[in-house]
């Protein structure tokens, strides 16, 4: 019997620390930038508000951009993981800006919010390109977490972003947590490390189990594109067409076929940036009289 109390106060104590590593996530370094792609690159730091932390960043400028991007990254990464999108980008007329969360890249701060905090950092890099080119449209572009982020964000402050571009992103954050182990591992991990959510809530500070994605969607009516691999294991594929079916404006949904998570722009780029441009360009509003900063 003590051998078997013993075992389960070591798995307890395991989940434990799993919850805790997953709360204060390692920092993934900085692999690709920009300006290594040939775009010119500007280094930038700005506050957010909410929290009082500083976040680092790059600014690709266009001299008169029809519109402005701001990607935001996914769990356990940083600004560089949508870098490859620069180019395009730019050669397509647009600026962009590329951020770490709180206690990714560079940024200040050392807890994760799962994109549930992490929406007053996205609220906070639209304040500044605002101020940068006031007057010209602005759009969300998340994968997984910065997905999750854009839309709370977006739900929050509809003047945040004119159109959302939403990549990989979960709907229940109970469910994503379970699937980032199902990612990881398969089921089998899966299954071990199911108490890792129960005891993660009074270590992530907020409770998995009342965070939705779909919710706050319901209350966006800005052109939305929703992008999916249909064999995404983390965020499963209904979590895609929860999201899209809570949407209330102008939106699409695109299937990639055979993907997994947030792979469709590394597998499948060509289609890819044809759905994202094509997206922008059909949704985006026109500017209106504003002034080059």
């Amino acid at each position: 019997m003590f051998i078997l109390f013993l075992l389960l106060g070591l798995y307890v104590a395991l989940m434990a620390g799993i919850a805790y590593l997953f709360a204060f996530p390692m920092r993934t370094p900085l692999f690709l930038s920009p300006g290594f792609l040939g775009t010119p690159q500007e280094m930038v730091e700005f506050d957010d508000p909410a929290t009082g932390l500083k976040l680092k960043g790059w600014w690709v400028p266009h001299g008169a951009p029809k519109g402005i991007v701001i990607c935001g990254h996914g769990y356990m990464m940083n600004r560089a993981e949508l870098a490859p999108l620069a180019p395009k980008l730019l050669e397509d007329g647009y600026a962009s800006l590329y951020f770490d969360f709180p206690a990714c890249g560079a940024s200040q701060g050392r807890r994760s919010g799962l994109g549930w905090r992490e929406r007053s950092s996205m609220l906070a890099a639209c304040a500044w390109v605002r101020v940068k080119h006031p007057g010209v449209p602005v759009a969300l572009i998340g994968s997984s977490m910065g997905s999750a982020a854009a839309a709370f964000a977006v739900a929050e402050n509809s003047d945040c972003a004119d159109v959302l571009i939403l990549d990989s992103a979960y709907d229940h954050l109970s469910s994503a947590i379970d699937g980032w182990w199902n990612f990881l591992g398969g089921k089998t991990l899966q299954v071990l490390l199911k108490p890792v959510i129960l005891l993660g809530i009074p270590i992530l500070g907020l409770n998995p189990f009342k965070i939705r994605v779909s919710e706050a969607l319901g209350k966006v009516e800005k052109p939305t594109l929703v992008l999916h691999g249909d064999r995404d294991s983390l965020a499963l594929p209904r979590a895609a067409e929860g999201n899209f079916a809570a949407l209330k404006g102008p939106k699409k949904l695109v299937w990639f076929a055979g993907r997994n998570h947030s792979e469709a722009r590394w597998e499948d780029p060509e289609r890819y940036f044809s759905e994202v441009l094509g997206f922008l360009n059909e949704h985006m509003p026109s500017k209106i009289g504003h002034n080059q900063h």
